[in-house]
């Protein structure tokens, strides 16, 4: 019999990390679903925790690459695997810290035919686990809509959608011009053919660490965010104060950067998440 989700985890060199992220997954009061960890390439061990777990849990199944494939090529490769009929997400250094969330998110999708894509809210926690901040993401399909041209409205590891609708897009793009934006792409793209929403809950804890790509590719990706503001200005409401927004983030990194303590950074970023 087939499991109503599957659980995507990509992971490269994450051994660090990983154990917390699995356990999370497989703590969920929701038991029928899959947990696809699909490892890229790592070099570390990896392998030797994840294939500790499939050895105790039928549902984790475990695949690698001969290869770095990259992202965007490897959670492809895990939609082409997925046995399930919604779609979620976590990272390897993300913990999943609400017991219900895929209940709750499975429950919403099956009772609102029209979405196609639900989120939480999110716990950001440095390397050592400890909260920083707490935000949580506009609930109505409306009110994410109308902030969609500013910034993703969806946490990658906070997600769960329909698998035939992301198939029936194409998947993950595979484009360089959208490395390392590949979720808020499809995220926009999903919005074309659907409706959107979060749940009022702190559903994962987002870890905020310098060697996530989130962080090495932060500025790119504010660079790609502006091609995506212009691509999308049609489709969504608030073009013009999106676009100016976009460029003032991008030239004002590098200010952010420059700042001289880690508290007062974690301070900016929460008001920038609060926005």
């Amino acid at each position: 019999m087939k499991p109503r989700v599957s659980v995507l985890l990509p992971t490269h060199n994450g051994a660090r990390f990983i154990t917390k992220s699995i356990e999370s997954v497989l703590k969920q009061s929701l038991r029928d679903f899959e947990l696809i960890v699909i490892d890229d390439g790592s070099s570390d061990y990896t392998p030797e925790i994840v294939e500790e777990f499939t050895r105790k849990d039928e549902r984790v199944v475990f695949v690698t690459n001969k290869e770095n494939r990259g992202i965007q090529r490897t959670l492809n490769r895990g939609l082409g695997m997925a046995n399930g009929e919604y779609i979620a997400r976590i990272d390897d250094d993300d913990e999943w810290t609400n017991h219900d969330k895929l209940f709750m998110q499975t429950k919403f999708l099956d009772e609102h035919k029209d979405h196609v894509l639900v989120g939480t809210g999110v716990i950001t926690v440095d390397e050592d686990r400890r909260e920083l901040f707490r935000f949580l993401q506009p609930e109505e399909d409306k009110s994410i809509r109308d902030r969609m041209l500013f910034k993703s409205c969806f946490m990658h590891s906070a997600v769960l959608f329909r698998k035939d609708v992301v198939l029936g897009i194409g998947g993950y793009s595979e484009s360089d011009l959208h490395k390392h934006v590949e979720d808020y792409y499809l995220w926009l793209r999903l919005g074309e053919v659907g409706k959107l929403a979060n749940l009022p809950i702190y559903g994962i804890k987002f870890m905020l660490r310098s060697g996530a790509i989130s962080a090495r590719y932060k500025k790119e990706q504010f660079k790609k965010n502006i091609g995506l503001i212009k691509g999308f200005r049609r489709e969504y409401p608030h073009y013009l104060k999106a676009i100016t927004f976009g460029y003032v983030r991008y030239f004002t990194y590098s200010l952010y950067k420059l700042l001289p303590f880690d508290f007062l950074r974690y301070f900016v970023l929460k008001i920038y998440k609060s926005l």
